[in-house]
């Protein structure tokens, strides 16, 4: 028998759903293995879990009571913080935040500057940077989603790559956080052999979206996708693979609430078909195969001018 948790979203606050031994929230560093020719992004995508009930060699899937969901949360909103970071603590699980550095310690009213790229963000008050370090301090993951989040990082200069990908994460290292973490905003970028490049200098993955699960062996996607058959992330003619450790997926909670006009029930659902679906592939005694990397933004309707 399942056990529910709703805390309501958008009317709401972040809508998630505890299925009987679902590991959530899990946010550590995974070990990406770096060998050009192996098949697999990670074998050890999680490295540490805070649920005695997983096993590694395999206790996931399909006759077994554990699955394995991560929850990222892009853009920094205050909302994070005040509303959903009290979620997290009062059930023990830690997440991923991945900040515009640009954006830390904005009012809803500076975000409503002309200067602020058009997005859902605009105009929502944003965490400072007191609340970004306390996150980190309190065994959050701290990510580097640019300084600016804007659209066009395929047709930026190489300065303004150096800015927005070095920058940003010289920007958090300046404010006592390490990380070997980003996120493309807008899922620009991923497919684009100069931007990999400014990104693979400075971290050690990256995620972008939209897609209900991560497969960690990247020949999995060729049946597809893709006909790579192994994880090296340029191809020989020297354009970017399909799957990689750059190319990292996410599934987006908000745009499917969004896309499909779900109700709060609807969304529910959803999410237990998207959490579900990893048992499709993770076999008993095999190393895990699927992930859903659950990406959050906005959390309910405060903070907005």
């Amino acid at each position: 028998m399942s056990r529910t948790v709703v805390v309501l979203t958008a009317v709401t606050l972040i809508l998630a759903v505890f299925l009987r031994g679902t590991i959530l929230l899990v946010s550590t560093e995974p070990t990406v293995h770096g060998v050009p020719n192996s098949k697999a992004i990670s074998q050890n995508f999680i490295t540490n879990t805070n649920s005695s009930s997983f096993s590694s060699n395999g206790g996931v899937g399909r006759g077994f009571a554990t699955r394995i969901a991560l929850i990222n949360f892009d853009d920094g909103y205050k909302s994070q913080f005040t509303n959903a970071k009290p979620v997290l603590d009062k059930y023990g699980f830690k997440a991923t935040f991945f900040i515009v550095c640009n954006f830390v310690g904005k009012s809803a009213k500076q975000m409503n500057s002309t200067s602020i790229v058009n997005f859902a963000g605009k105009g929502v008050e944003q965490m400072t940077w007191t609340d970004v370090l306390a996150l980190y301090k309190q065994g959050e993951m701290i990510g580097s989603h640019t300084m600016s989040h804007l659209r066009n990082m395929t047709n930026m200069s190489d300065s303004e790559l150096n800015y927005e990908i070095g920058g940003s994460k010289q920007c958090l290292v300046n404010h006592g956080i390490p990380t070997t973490t980003f996120a493309y905003p807008f899922e620009n970028g991923k497919d684009n052999a100069t931007v990999v490049k400014k990104v693979s200098q400075d971290y050690t993955y990256a995620r972008s979206g939209n897609y209900p699960l991560m497969f960690l062996t990247c020949d999995h996607f060729s049946k597809k996708y893709s006909r790579q058959t192994d994880c090296r992330t340029y191809l020989p003619s020297g354009k970017i693979s399909y799957a990689n450790r750059y190319s990292i997926v996410g599934w987006s909670h908000d745009y499917d609430r969004i896309a499909y006009l779900y109700n709060d029930k609807q969304m529910l659902n959803r999410f237990i078909q998207v959490v579900s679906g990893q048992d499709k592939y993770n076999r008993p005694g095999q190393p895990l195969d699927a992930i859903p990397i659950i990406v959050y933004h906005r959390i309910d309707n405060s903070g907005a001018q």
